[in-house]
């Protein structure tokens, strides 16, 4: 009983320590703790115009030339398309922040909300479509990558900001006014792959090694068993390292228990060696000493 009782405290807190940290790396929403630890709400500009460049990366000349292509497509369609061009989002992500605007600026027509913006953050190298409800249905999230990743980032590449945000705007158009993209013929190459994925490599290749010293340390079942709980706790914890750090510290509580159990087995196993012992060697001598007595005789 000594030994359930002290498994669960054991289990308990690893539990309560890896939920801490867990907050503390801003793996938010938590199942137990709703309060997300971030910083201040990043700065958010009004919204005076389609164009909102905090950077002065366009000249005047080039946001009016954005400006009047978009005021003519919300003329003609009704909804709204914006530009905010940042330096960098800071400790938010930038869906995260992308979002905040969406919100806070209001696009789309009210009942519908068909608006889009379009966030590049320069410093950060990062771009995000934040598209409407009203809009999902025709720029669905792998469109508005595509749009991105294949006609605004070979742009910003270039150093030309412009002519990027000139041909995403133009292709979102052409998608809501119901035509298909062209096809670029575009293929990533092995570098563009890597860093594209960079942040699940190393979480992933250390799943990978764990996974392979499991199927042949405790065979299927075991292995059936720890994937089972790593998928409950990213469930829980909304985030694939912690799901991956949490599944090690279990496998580390396994093995630490398991070697406990084993000293305890080692020493049950010497207490009884040592019981057998004395009461054969207590058998023998009262053996012998009848064996004298029947002699004596």
């Amino acid at each position: 009983m000594f030994h359930f009782k002290f498994r669960i405290v054991l289990f308990i807190g690893l539990y309560v320590i890896t939920a801490g940290w867990n907050l503390k790396m801003e793996n938010s929403p938590y199942i137990l703790f709703k309060e997300e630890w971030k910083a201040e709400d990043p700065i958010i500009p009004s919204l005076r115009t389609q164009i909102t460049d905090t950077t002065s990366t366009l000249t005047n000349a080039q946001k009016s030339s954005l400006t009047d292509t978009l005021i003519a497509f919300e003329k003609r369609k009704g909804s709204q398309i914006a530009v905010l061009i940042v330096g960098s989002t800071g400790d938010w992500a930038i869906e995260e922040y992308a979002v905040k605007v969406f919100e806070t600026w209001k696009l789309g027509r009210k009942g519908i909300d068909d608006g889009i913006l379009i966030v590049v953050a320069i410093q950060d190298h990062k771009t995000r479509i934040e598209v409407g409800y009203g809009l999902e249905g025709t720029i669905p999230d792998a469109i508005a990558k595509r749009i991105i990743e294949e006609f605004m980032i070979p742009r910003f590449r270039e150093g030309n900001y412009f002519q990027g945000i000139s041909d995403g705007i133009d292709k979102l158009i052409l998608k809501i006014d119901g035509e298909e993209l062209p096809e670029t013929n575009k293929t990533p190459t092995f570098l563009e792959v890597i860093n594209e994925n960079s942040e699940y490599i190393i979480p992933y290749s250390v799943l990978s090694i764990f996974a392979a010293i499991l199927l042949m340390a405790g065979g299927i079942i075991l292995f059936t068993i720890i994937v089972g709980i790593g998928l409950f706790f990213y469930l829980l914890a909304a985030s694939k390292i912690a799901a991956i750090c949490y599944v090690i510290l279990f496998i580390a509580y396994i093995v630490f228990i398991n070697k406990i159990n084993e000293k305890m087995a080692k020493k049950i196993l010497l207490e009884k060696d040592f019981v057998r012992f004395h009461r054969i060697r207590r058998g023998f001598f009262t053996f012998g000493k009848s064996q004298l007595l029947f002699l004596e005789q």
